[in-house]
Order: C-alpha cells, then structure tokens, then sequence
C-alpha cells in the first residue's frame, strides 16, 4: 500500500514541476509583440 501512495505522490510532483516550469518559462515559439528587441525581421512582419 506504501507503494501506491509514494507513485501517486511522485505523480503530483511531476505534474507539478512541469506546471512551474511552464508558467515562468514560457515556450520560445510563441511570438509576441514587435517590441524592441523581439529578433523578428521586419520586412517579413510587415508582409503578413
């Protein structure tokens, strides 16, 4: 029983690690706004 109760724990602190680190560590693909510094070329913003 001990067992099935350190999995589910483990589980949860996985979920949990992952959540954390999506939420402070956002994904690089995502684009944003042209701010300064964005490292987006112009010519293809300007384009779309």
């Amino acid at each position: 029983m001990e067992t099935i109760q350190y999995i589910i724990i483990a589980l949860i602190f996985v979920v949990a690690v992952i959540y954390v680190t999506r939420r402070f560590f956002p994904a690089k693909n995502q684009s944003g706004g042209c701010n300064k510094g964005c490292g987006c070329n112009f010519s293809k913003a300007e384009q779309s």
